[in-house]
């Protein structure tokens, strides 16, 4: 009887205790979050040396996550140097070794857990931390310091340079090193992008960009916010969030940033005044001015140095600092948003371009587009200043925009040549085309390579020359459609071009008052 209430006992115990078992290991890390959930403030801990094939994965930490925890007391984890914290834990300039990790880091989890308050892992927990691939749990994104968050640092007055007396504070930001004084200085006209020198990876003894930026931005929004002055973000996710991001002021009228930058200028891979031949191509008359407008940063052409393109493209391409690319290439390659041609492509996904662009891509062997570019003559260069000569070919550029006069386009067309479920749709052929011709005009790229409105005709009538009477589809689209068995080229049939084309159409425009399912909105049902 005994051994049998000694088994019931047992046997009891083991289901309170299979009962509890998943609560009892969670216990020790009351509330933290350790799901591998898309954060924007995830940092790798890892130590300078290899991981061997012995050691623990790297530490996925959640920076945010502390930092609220411990009520924003940075003091906490970093210590100060020169009236200012520095972005290494419980370090200043040594390196940081496991030892000081789990002893600091697990000294702090026993102190919070003895103060009943939230608490990460202890000793022994060590997967906790320690997960393989955590860094797919990230959300983190690059923030742009765009003109605008330029601006608002430069026209900022409480921002002030290393000069008090100098107006402008473009030299608490911007730096040059002396290697032998080991002391930064400033040189007004020769300010750069941080980039140029601070890599995304430490070289030699100077640090990455993401080393110097929270160094020096972070700090300062520390500073005044310690002054209780309005600053920039001091948290992972304000900055690195892409939802906290896109909340970020935009200043829209941004005066022009000057750096000794022309207006105009004329590019070309080779030299007036030198026995060069003459089969190269005509020199390109580059608007410098107008690119600053659009362009968010100077270091989206200039992503290595202010220089001018060919100080590191050549016409052979042959030199190590360009990356053995030649100026051709850099100007050329569309697969590349850093060349003219690659940017260009990608501005055509924009909803103003793609609803003709999505069918009919750039082709590379379109002379037409080459010559708008390629306009000034060997001979111009050489009896004027090339900047001056590039300011009149985009001057007389400019006023080639023919437009068509509007009479001449079709108020309406009557699409009747389907109609069997439902009636003729009638198209508002003027409105639309009205519609595009003003898209084009917002944009001065558009204006130069389209610079014939007729032209936009073909955004529809594709394969087909540039008239205002172009053939109907039905010339070269079937009502029968495709047919591969009797030689067909594979085109679409009649209803699948109109439907094909015009609702993609909607759709890369943007066009939300003609939704595809919407058949009746352009064909009524018969009844």
């Amino acid at each position: 009887m005994l051994k049998v209430k000694s088994f019931q006992l047992t046997f009891l115990a083991m289901i309170v205790l299979s009962i509890l078992f998943p609560f009892i290991g969670q216990t020790s890390t009351k509330n933290i979050d350790i799901d591998n959930d898309k954060r924007s403030d995830r940092i790798t801990i890892k130590l300078e040396t290899g991981l061997s094939k012995d050691e623990m994965p790297a530490v996925s930490f959640k920076h945010d996550l502390h930092t609220q925890a411990l009520e924003g007391k940075c003091a906490a984890c970093h210590l100060e140097k020169d009236n200012a914290f520095v972005f290494k834990f419980k370090r200043t300039n040594e390196k940081a070794s496991m030892d000081l990790y789990h002893a600091e880091c697990i000294a702090c989890h026993v102190e919070k857990k003895a103060s009943n308050e939230t608490f990460g892992p202890e000793a022994a927990e060590c997967r906790t931390c320690h997960i393989p691939d955590k860094s797919k749990g990230s959300s983190w994104e690059e923030i742009s310091f765009d003109k605008s968050l330029h601006f608002i640092h430069e026209s900022s007055d409480q921002i002030k340079g290393m000069d008090p007396l100098i107006k402008d504070n473009c030299s608490r930001c911007h730096h040059k090193y002396n290697e032998k004084t080991k002391e930064i200085f400033y040189i007004k006209g020769e300010e750069e992008s941080c980039v140029y020198c601070h890599k995304p990876v430490k070289q030699d003894d100077i640090r990455s960009i993401q080393e110097a930026s929270h160094d020096s931005c972070v700090k300062c929004h520390q500073t005044f916010k310690g002054q209780n002055i309005a600053a920039g973000p001091t948290t992972c996710e304000a900055c690195h969030d892409k939802e906290k991001q896109q909340k970020i002021k935009k200043v829209v009228d941004i005066p022009r940033l000057k750096r000794n930058q022309p207006d105009e200028v004329a590019i070309t891979g080779w030299e007036t005044g030198t026995q060069t031949k003459d089969n190269y191509m005509k020199a390109v008359a580059f608007d410098h001015k107008s690119h600053e407008a659009t362009a968010q940063s100077c270091k989206v052409c200039h992503h290595e140095t202010l220089k001018k393109c060919n100080d590191c493209h050549g016409t052979d391409g042959g030199e190590s600092k360009g990356g053995f690319i030649s100026l051709e290439q850099a100007m050329h390659k569309q697969d590349s948003t850093k060349s003219c041609i690659g940017c260009h492509k990608e501005l055509t996904k924009n909803s103003d371009c793609a609803g003709c662009h999505f069918q009919a891509p750039a082709k590379k062997d379109n002379s037409d587009s080459c010559k708008t570019c390629h306009s000034l003559d060997k001979k111009q260069l050489q009896s004027m200043e090339p900047a001056k000569v590039a300011k009149m070919a985009l001057k007389d550029l400019s006023s080639h925009y023919k437009s068509v006069q509007i009479d001449k386009i079709p108020e309406n067309v009557v699409i009747d040549v389907l109609s069997s479920e439902y009636k003729p749709s009638s198209f508002p052929h003027r409105k639309m085309v009205q519609a595009i011709f003003l898209r084009v005009e917002k944009s001065d790229m558009a204006k130069t390579f389209h610079n014939d409105q007729a032209g936009l005709c073909m955004g529809c009538h594709h394969n087909s020359p540039k008239t205002l009477e172009p053939p109907k589809c039905a010339s070269c689209h079937s009502k029968k459609g495709p047919d591969t068995s009797d030689g067909s080229d594979g085109r679409p049939g009649l209803k699948g071009a109109y439907h094909g084309q015009c609702i993609t159409c909607h759709e890369k425009m943007e066009v939300k008052a003609v939704a595809a399912t919407d058949c009746a909105k352009c064909h009524e049902e018969k009844k």
